[in-house]
């Protein structure tokens, strides 16, 4: 029989972590599930962890093991596993989080009680440090609040991907991610406020691990940082793109354009600094993006100037960030 769920393990360079991440896949109380673990062409040992763990593996799932030839990045690599996958609910996790024993039955649970029509699951989650340390939970928003893509233009609710499950079907009838959107979550959501919605699960099912990105931000080289900088504005362009994208399909273009209006045109003069091979290159970029608030325009110049004191300016923000929220002790 094919199961009717499929969990998938998405991982990239996770070795430290993969192993735990693993056995917290197997060791779902469920019904027979079907089990995915993809590592997107690791340099390290993550896949060859997995595979060997999945060969010990004598439990009631499904398992299988793939990798890529090579990396693709986050986009393409969730098309291959949806498409991989033999579920018609997909429940996500990265390689180095942890799901709780009970999160595919509670999302099954979700699932069943809409009779099926829900197209999105969320839940909480436990907030844990790049250690290992349980330091609290992130509540995220209560879906079944958004109804329609009206609800999510006055105000989009605040998700994490770690914690999602979708359908297939949903992944059918938009297709495929463009192969530079990070940001699936986002697309994901839109996507079921065009179709049967979703709702969260008022539990913590995940114990999702924070990044440690305020210590590496420190340490990064002006090049460094400009290349992240790159890589983050091209995820939020194909953010853009990918909304627009499904908009139009399911006829609500007019609306979501007008909502991310403000976003994009700021992400496109970011694009103009980036791709400017000097300050002249820069002064002109700021000029040319005139629809854009000019004080924010001049900040971003500047910043984008100093790459290695911005840099360290951002990296005190996360730390002070994580210190409000108790993720640093």
């Amino acid at each position: 029989m094919t199961p009717r769920i499929t969990l998938v393990v998405l991982a990239y360079r996770q070795a430290p972590f993969i192993d735990a991440a693993v056995h917290s896949a197997l060791a779902q109380q469920c019904e027979p599930i079907e089990i995915v673990l993809s590592d997107d062409a690791s340099p390290d040992t993550t896949y060859e962890q997995m595979r060997a763990i999945a060969d010990a593996y004598h439990g009631p799932h499904t398992v299988v093991v793939r990798r890529n030839d090579r990396n693709l990045g986050i986009g393409a690599h969730f098309n291959e596993v949806v498409r991989a996958a033999r579920g018609e609910l997909i429940v996500l996790m990265a390689g180095d989080d942890l799901s709780l024993p009970e999160r595919v039955a509670k999302v099954a649970q979700a699932w069943d009680a809409s009779q099926q029509r829900l197209d999105l699951i969320a839940s909480h989650l436990v907030d844990m440090s790049h250690d290992g340390v349980d330091v609290g939970e992130l509540h995220v928003d209560d879906l079944a609040q958004w109804r329609s893509v009206d609800d999510w233009a006055r105000r989009r609710p605040y998700v994490v991907g770690a914690a999602m499950a979708f359908t297939r079907r949903l992944f059918d009838r938009f297709g495929p991610l463009h192969p530079d959107v990070s940001y699936e979550d986002q697309v994901n959501l839109l996507r079921a406020l065009y179709s049967g919605g979703g709702c969260t699960i008022d539990a913590a099912l995940v114990r999702y691990r924070q990044g440690g990105v305020s210590d590496r931000l420190r340490h990064f080289s002006a090049e460094q940082f400009m290349a992240r900088a790159r890589r983050i504005n091209t995820a939020h362009l194909a953010l853009h793109a990918q909304w627009l994208t499904d908009a139009r399909a399911a006829g609500h273009e007019a609306v979501v354009a007008a909502s991310i209006r403000r976003d994009d045109r700021r992400e496109r003069y970011l694009r103009g600094l980036l791709d400017a091979p000097n300050l002249a290159g820069r002064w002109r970029a700021l000029r040319e993006h005139a629809d854009v608030d000019v004080g924010w325009r001049i900040r971003r110049l500047v910043y984008f100037s100093m790459p290695r004191l911005a840099a360290r300016i951002r990296a005190l923000q996360a730390a002070s960030k994580a210190l409000r929220h108790g993720q640093v002790r």
